[in-house]
């Protein structure tokens, strides 16, 4: 590891250190913030490399450990208890058929979990079509979607698909047009009931615009946004978030479990800003919320539906400007990113860290670092947090240098 000053400033504590643990020269990245990626010890976990997925080891020096030595897929979808890293084969489109195989990360044998051959059984969608997004904490189900029709027009439609992998046996949970960034997450609580829980995010009024052929991933305010529902993984039980839908927020699309615990964080914007979070003066809060059931059938209501419970994590918290975040496992303990502000030297994205009492209090934060990645054409690039189980170790993007790596903080206090 390097130890890189350049990111302290006046403001970072005292104790705080950064070292840069990849050094790829065509750029590496730590795994998307909404996903496991630590192995079981806390000191292990999965970067992306240019040539793959690698376990980093902080007990030997940040080493680097390909996962695979030959054929290696580009990415794989690390399970929750931190055991398996999931993956298709390459090639599965020419086929026809799907083949998902887990990789065991401490041993490195493979197996496959899960094929089909044309259509997926029970759920007669095309199998070359499944595209896997998360993996149940028990290790016996993995989620994802399918696209019904072109994916653009009206009445194509998104399909959440689940795999059973004891029964070989695919099922519909859901499907709905404004599906087409999910953001599909397994609840990680190990009770037996909530690990069925699926958290789908709904970008309601995506279009296709027909002047330029692209397709609008975000409505305009008039259509409310973006909002979130969790739905069990065989279709019933739907619900609700209370984030959005109220006329005057919707969410930015980016959302956790919280934890261990079957609620939900996000981050909320007003929803007369048109910038998607640009505008002077708006602001980008972080919002806890617990599921209410609800007709997934019926107009959508956030907050103002009867019985929802929500706090305000960032209350008090001067001009929040949040982006991503990523927790512990018991959910009291906060990384967050922010969109590019300029702190009077340099502008970036920064990070915060913020805890708290219980699952009902407002967070306190703590400033850390600017990591001087900002959205432009130069620094394009997202900072990510995650943090460690823990919560003693917090992980970022940056192309600092010009080339993407992976840096790791520690030192701070809670």
């Amino acid at each position: 590891m390097f130890e890189v000053p350049d990111f302290y400033d006046p403001n970072s504590p005292r104790d705080l250190r950064v070292h840069r643990v990849t050094e790829d020269p065509k750029g590496a990245s730590a795994v998307y913030p909404d996903r496991p990626s630590f192995l079981a010890d806390g000191r292990r976990f999965i970067v992306q490399t240019s040539t793959g997925p690698a376990i980093c080891d902080l007990d030997a020096g940040a080493a680097l450990y390909p996962v695979f030595t030959e054929d290696a897929p580009r990415s794989i979808l690390c399970s929750p208890d931190g055991r398996y890293g999931y993956f298709t084969a390459s090639g599965q489109e020419d086929s026809g058929s799907l083949t998902v195989s887990r990789v065991d990360l401490e041993t490195r044998h493979i197996e496959v979990v899960f094929h089909a051959e044309d259509r997926l059984p029970g759920a007669d969608l095309p199998a070359k079509d499944f595209r896997m997004s998360t993996v149940s904490v028990d290790n016996r189900r993995v989620a994802g979607m399918v696209t019904i029709g072109d994916g653009q027009s009206a009445d194509s439609q998104r399909c959440v698909v689940m795999l059973d992998l004891d029964s070989g046996q695919a099922n519909r949970v859901v499907a709905n047009h404004d599906f087409n960034n999910p953001h599909l997450q397994y609840c990680r609580s190990t009770d037996p009931e909530a690990s069925h829980d699926l958290l789908i995010q709904m970008n309601h009024g995506a279009y296709l615009d027909e002047r330029t052929g692209q397709f609008i991933g975000l409505g305009p305010p008039a259509d409310k946004g973006v909002d979130v529902h969790a739905v069990r993984d065989d279709g019933s039980n739907w619900r609700d978030l209370p984030f959005g839908r109220d006329g005057l927020e919707s969410c930015i699309g980016h959302q956790i479990w919280r934890g261990q615990d079957r609620s939900v964080v996000t981050v909320t914007l007003q929803n007369l800003d048109t910038s998607y979070g640009w505008a002077e003066g708006s602001a980008q809060e972080a919002i806890a919320g617990w599921p209410v059931p609800a007709d997934k059938d019926s107009p959508h209501l956030g907050r103002l539906h009867p019985g929802a419970r929500r706090v305000d994590l960032s209350q008090g918290f001067t001009r929040p400007r949040f982006c991503h975040l990523a927790c512990d496992a018991a959910g009291l303990r906060f990384a967050f990113d922010t969109f590019p502000i300029f702190d009077g030297e340099r502008a970036g994205m920064q990070l915060i860290v913020g805890s708290a009492a219980d699952l009902e209090s407002p967070l306190r934060f703590t400033y850390l670092l600017n990591t001087q990645v900002t959205f432009n054409k130069s620094k394009g690039y997202h900072a990510h947090p995650i943090l460690s189980p823990d919560g003693s170790i917090l992980l970022f993007n940056s192309n600092l240098t010009g080339i993407p790596q992976v840096y790791l903080v520690t030192g701070f206090e809670w």
